[in-house]
């Protein structure tokens, strides 16, 4: 709210009630089929086709940033300091997307002088398309944090969407090899082929776009088992990052996707078994190429271009640990994350830790079996996740938060059939806190954890 982190809110409230909101519609339609046939003793073909059909009507009362009360000061990614904000009907009705995927591959093994070797070979071919009409994204009026104003339905105003074709052929090969009984070592390879294309649904103002690109990414692992059910391993990968820019008339290139870029991540090790006790420490190194509207980005048309600015690198250790003893298991995880942009245009965000990333996270697990009654074991499990920041140039923040979560599962079996009952209560303790913060098209988003929430199932294995 203006320039000031509010404290948590109900997280029963519902911005988007108002008399002329609209539910969203979703229908999905998928189907695979997948076909095997053994070539020798060794090796066998793998056909898999899938396809996905959506249809949705897409509508919301959409909360955009805010006009003070002086009628002068405009809040573009944030609410006003009263609470108001105004408040937007956003309508895309009648979207359709279709995805088609087919696999083709052989698999198998081969043995070559002291080593053996689990291939695969294959190519991915994937389509994407999606259509769209003009869509409603109108000012309706002022809305509150409150849940409790309530506007008139917007005029109505139309704005062109953008519609998007996009293929990929990818040739993959992976190898799996086994350098005696204690070393081993994974391989792979992936060359992929983009096609993608956009265009508005103006005619007068199609914004055509079409680009190609081919991009080959590597990955490779090595493993050594020092003692027996103890892994020490290493691990580097390159992957294909892309996006696509809002489609808002305020982008030169609205609705325009970008050219892929590569991300990259470097981990190392070790991993141990014993009867009662596991364990598993890692270290990693991720870094990811990052977006930016520019310095420039405002409400006005044609202020912002979507473009790649820089990259994020995080930096971490993970540990995790689990033990049995009797009645008993106890186990948990921590992580301690340094991020960092880098490489940005603005000097301002250069070296802050990205929005929404927390510096720690720790996990706890307990359970207990109940020894009077079979079958029965009590639950409980602590997290806790360190503060976030709200903007790229890290000047606000939302505070750690703790959250205890407890629950119960008994098994038995009646009747020849295997019952598994399950009740738990998440956030047991009703605590009100922001769980994270987003940073999405140059908007704060704060997101409530959710109430105190009970659930109750019932698994039935005949």
């Amino acid at each position: 709210l203006g320039n000031t982190v509010p404290a948590p809110v109900d997280p029963r409230i519902n911005l988007n009630n108002q008399s002329w909101s609209l539910p969203v519609v979703m229908d999905a339609n998928t189907a695979s089929l997948r076909l095997k046939q053994r070539l020798s003793a060794d090796w066998r073909f793998t056909a898999h086709a899938a396809t996905q059909r959506l249809a949705t009507d897409d509508r919301l009362a959409y909360p955009f940033g805010c006009t003070d009360a002086n009628g002068i000061d405009y809040y573009a990614d944030r609410y006003c300091p009263d609470g108001t904000f105004d408040l937007w009907e956003w309508r895309s009705e009648n979207e359709h997307r279709r995805s088609d995927a087919l696999n083709l591959g052989v698999d198998g093994r081969v043995a070559l002088g002291a080593t053996r070797h689990t291939l695969a070979a294959g190519v991915l071919f994937t389509r994407y398309a999606s259509r769209f009409q003009d869509q409603i994204f109108d000012f309706a009026g002022t809305g509150n944090v409150d849940g409790t104003a309530v506007t008139g339905v917007s005029g109505g105003a139309l704005d062109p969407s953008t519609n998007r074709d996009e293929r990929s052929t990818e040739l993959y090969l992976r190898d799996t090899i086994r350098f005696g009984e204690a070393w081993s070592a994974w391989l792979g390879l992936r060359h992929t082929r983009l096609h993608r294309e956009s265009i508005r649904t103006d005619p007068a103002d199609p914004r055509a776009t079409d680009y190609r690109q081919s991009v080959t990414t590597p990955w490779l692992a090595v493993g050594y088992e020092f003692a027996p059910r103890h892994l020490a391993y290493a691990s580097w990968g390159q992957g294909i990052e892309t996006e696509v820019a809002p489609n808002r008339p305020r982008y030169t290139n609205a609705g325009q996707a970008l050219p892929a870029l590569k991300s990259r991540q470097f981990e190392a090790g070790v991993k141990a078994a014993h009867d009662s006790f596991d364990w598993q420490l890692a270290w990693f190194d991720i870094v990811r190429p990052q977006t930016s509207s520019g310095l420039g980005c405002g409400s006005a048309a044609g202020s912002c271009t979507l473009a790649f600015d820089g990259d994020a690198r995080h930096r971490g250790v993970e540990a995790a640990a689990q033990w049995h003893a009797g009645a008993w298991m106890l186990g948990g995880s921590a992580m301690w994350l340094d991020a960092e942009r880098r490489g940005s245009s603005n000097p301002a965000i250069d070296g802050q830790r990205p929005p929404n990333v927390p510096e720690r996270t720790l996990k706890l697990q307990a359970g207990y079996r109940v020894a009077a009654l079979p079958g029965l074991r009590l639950l409980a499990d602590v997290v806790h996740e360190g503060d976030r920041t709200l903007l790229p140039d890290g000047s606000l923040r939302i505070p750690a938060w703790t959250r205890l979560d407890l629950g119960l599962v008994h098994q038995h079996r009646a009747d020849g059939t295997a019952l598994t009952w399950r009740a738990g209560v998440e956030n047991a303790t009703d605590k009100r806190a922001w769980r994270e913060s987003p940073y999405q098209f140059e908007h704060i988003y704060l997101y409530p954890m959710a109430p105190r929430t009970w659930r109750v199932s019932l698994q039935a294995d005949f």
